[in-house]
């Protein structure tokens, strides 16, 4: 199959309204931001869409384009994208003070977390990252052991601090660009939990997934975007060139694994890269709407179905099985809204997209000028669903629904710690002792 000029029409409407909507963003707001970032990686991903379509080893994998798939996904992402677009366009002036050491000992539990997978980063080092650059295997062969035991995930609780440290995952960087915001910076805490991202980037390298990796660079530059206004000029300058610095030395494992995964298929590194970073708007378009069937939110849903369906397929492997009826499985991207419609179907998904969305949007609306961190937090996690997602699939589907449960319970405790003060005042800061007094007094 070879793609039409109708096929190549729709995908240059696509991508021409993703250019539109960053140069409208932009005309409204002037600013590089978050907003910014993620369009601009929807335009991105929209390019290599093309260049996949018209790859000529590629285009076997697509079915012809419709309009309508296009249509839907287009408006399920700029729900997706509205607090993330209210929040810069309004953007308020100050961070509140949250008066808590929760978020300093959150922080050390996540570097000390990150302190108990040294030894396997250590250990993997030689026979992993190494062996990427002389060996046209090792890709492929540690992303292969990886999945022999994946019939077996998630019957059993094996290595805590790594389940911990995971869970914690997405926290450490909104921690790490919260604490550069401070008047009084602890540079042990920043430094660690640099390190602490650092250390979960080599391992998961080192197991081969290219996935992870490109995941937890896209959720960096959505931590920094997020606070980018509120940090100095100084400590911009400098994670600019340590940002764009740290990019370029990690494209060169993730092309490196790609490759080795690939060998076998006889194919060059361009086309390669092109069907992995642009085959998700072509296979939502083919399967987004009508997959043959609904998972019933066994993926995206997963911790939640656990709990009152004990039927509920473990793993990815249990439930391609149990869905090998389906046009498609999660093997492929078809970004996160795809994991929705999926699972839900196209109606439902809307209904959750519509609701989650405006409830985040009464959420995070400052006051007085000044945004809680508990806002900046809930405002954080939903541009990490946009930009985490565009790309690949839901990414907080399977275990990785521990990271959402974790961002729920420090929500809840930054909205109203106020209220445990009284009973738990070791929880409070040492500037808080004011407001301890009037809340006792009260």
């Amino acid at each position: 199959m070879t793609s039409t000029v109708s096929d190549n029409i729709l995908c240059c409407l696509y991508l021409l309204m993703w250019i539109l909507t960053l140069v409208w963003y932009q005309v409204k707001n002037r600013a590089i931001d978050g907003g910014t970032a993620i369009i601009a990686t929807y335009v991105m991903y929209a390019v290599f869409s093309i260049l996949s379509l018209n790859d000529a080893f590629f285009v076997i994998a697509y079915n012809p384009l419709e309009l309508f798939p296009f249509v839907y996904l287009y408006i399920m992402l700029m729900i997706a994208l509205s607090p993330t677009i209210y929040h810069h366009l309004n953007p308020p002036e100050s961070i509140g003070d949250p008066h808590t050491r929760i978020l300093s000992l959150a922080s050390c539990v996540i570097i000390l977390m990150s302190l108990f997978l040294i030894p396997e980063v250590i250990e993997n080092f030689g026979s992993g990252i190494i062996k990427l650059f002389v060996d046209s295997d090792a890709g492929n062969d540690a992303y292969m052991e990886q999945l022999e035991g994946a019939e077996d995930s998630g019957s059993a609780i094996r290595n805590i601090p790594a389940i911990i440290y995971n869970a914690l995952s997405d926290l450490s960087v909104f921690l790490c660009f919260y604490m550069m915001t401070k008047e009084k910076k602890n540079y042990w805490l920043i430094g660690g939990l640099f390190f602490s991202i650092g250390i979960g980037i080599l391992l998961t390298i080192t197991h081969g997934q290219r996935g992870n990796v490109i995941i937890s660079v896209l959720t960096v530059i959505v931590g920094y975007m997020l606070f980018k206004r509120y940090i100095s000029e100084r400590i911009n300058r400098v994670f600019r060139i340590f940002g764009i610095t740290s990019v370029i030395v990690i494209a060169f494992p993730i092309v490196a694994i790609t490759m080795s995964r690939f060998e076998d298929f006889k194919v060059d590194v361009t086309g390669i890269m092109n069907w992995y970073i642009g085959q998700e708007n072509l296979y939502f378009n083919n399967y987004g709407l009508d997959a043959g069937g609904i998972r019933n939110g066994d993926r995206t849903m997963y911790l939640v179905k656990r709990v009152i369906d004990p039927d509920t397929p473990k793993n990815f492997v249990e439930r391609r099985e149990k869905y090998h009826n389906l046009k498609i499985d999660d093997y492929y991207f078809y970004t996160f809204v795809g994991d929705f419609t999926i699972d839900f179907g196209p109606v439902p998904a809307f209904i959750i997209f519509v609701v989650f969305n405006l409830i985040v949007l009464m959420l995070i609306r400052p006051r007085d000028g000044t945004i809680q961190v508990y806002q900046l937090l809930l405002l954080y996690f939903s541009m990490c669903i946009c930009m985490q997602g565009g790309m690949t699939l839901f990414s907080y589907s399977d275990f990785a629904g521990l990271r959402i449960v974790v961002i729920i319970l420090l929500y809840l405790y930054l909205r109203y710690h106020e209220q445990l003060l009284e009973k738990f005042p070791l929880l409070s800061s040492s500037e808080d002792d004011e407001a301890i007094e009037q809340i006792e007094n009260s």
